[in-house]
């Protein structure tokens, strides 16, 4: 009788580290777009790590693939995931902070596993933006322009995790006297889209306000032109 309970035991510690060591497959599909232009983004580096908690409540982590999106902004991996509790996964988008604005994604997200893992990533490029101010209706020293730029979130982007708007935004900036800045006076590195210029001028003879808008391409430069 008690030979039968050893081997009833013994079989379902047997069941228990099978299950428990028994893997899941487990796929990440990434989807890569710009979010101005629609069009692929190549080369963005994906990593995935595994975390296992050990036996000191601490957690030890390593990479098991590194990748890049393909010529169709796209990137697949499958795996056999870890069953046991112990172990988490996630993935991580790696982008050049100085080529790519993060619009709509996680860069950082948890892996479901034994599940398709689909993920839509939205980026925009940088582009530059030059500065001019002329003052073609001087009236002394007392003249005063005031003008700041924002790039501001669409109402039909209510899903996107950086609000434009309180993310890029330039202070108000002060000029005074008879401004004549022309010409290259320096590239601003900011991300792509349709920026809104606010302005206004205080002189002796009374005061003026404007609003404009700013195009900033892919990629590109543009010069914005104030005369007032």
């Amino acid at each position: 009788m008690k030979r039968n309970i050893l081997i009833f035991l013994a079989s379902l510690l047997i069941i228990s580290c099978k299950k428990e060591n028994s893997n899941y497959w487990t796929e990440v599909n990434v989807t890569a777009t710009n979010f101005n232009t629609g069009q692929p983004l190549t080369d963005l580096g994906i990593v995935i790590t595994e975390t296992k908690q050990n036996q000191f409540n601490t957690s030890d982590s390593e990479t098991i693939f590194e990748g890049t999106t393909d010529a169709n902004g796209e990137f697949q991996f499958g795996w056999k995931a870890k069953r046991s509790d112990k172990y988490s996964y996630v993935y991580l988008v790696q982008a050049s902070p100085t080529k790519y604005f993060p619009v709509e994604f996680l860069q950082v997200d948890n892996i479901n596993k034994g599940a398709k893992n689909e993920y839509n990533i939205k980026m925009v490029e940088y582009g530059l933006l030059n500065m001019n101010f002329q003052n073609i209706n001087c009236e002394g020293a007392e003249d005063e322009l005031h003008y700041r730029y924002y790039l501001k979130k669409s109402p039909a982007d209510v899903n996107h995790l950086y609000n434009y708007s309180e993310f890029w935004t330039q202070d108000s900036i002060t000029l005074d006297s008879c401004v004549n800045l022309t010409g290259n006076l320096g590239y601003t590195s900011v991300p792509a889209g349709t920026y809104t210029v606010e302005w206004n001028v205080t002189r002796n003879s009374g005061y003026t306000e404007g609003t404009d808008q700013i195009v900033v391409p892919d990629g590109d430069s543009v010069t914005y032109v104030l005369q007032y």
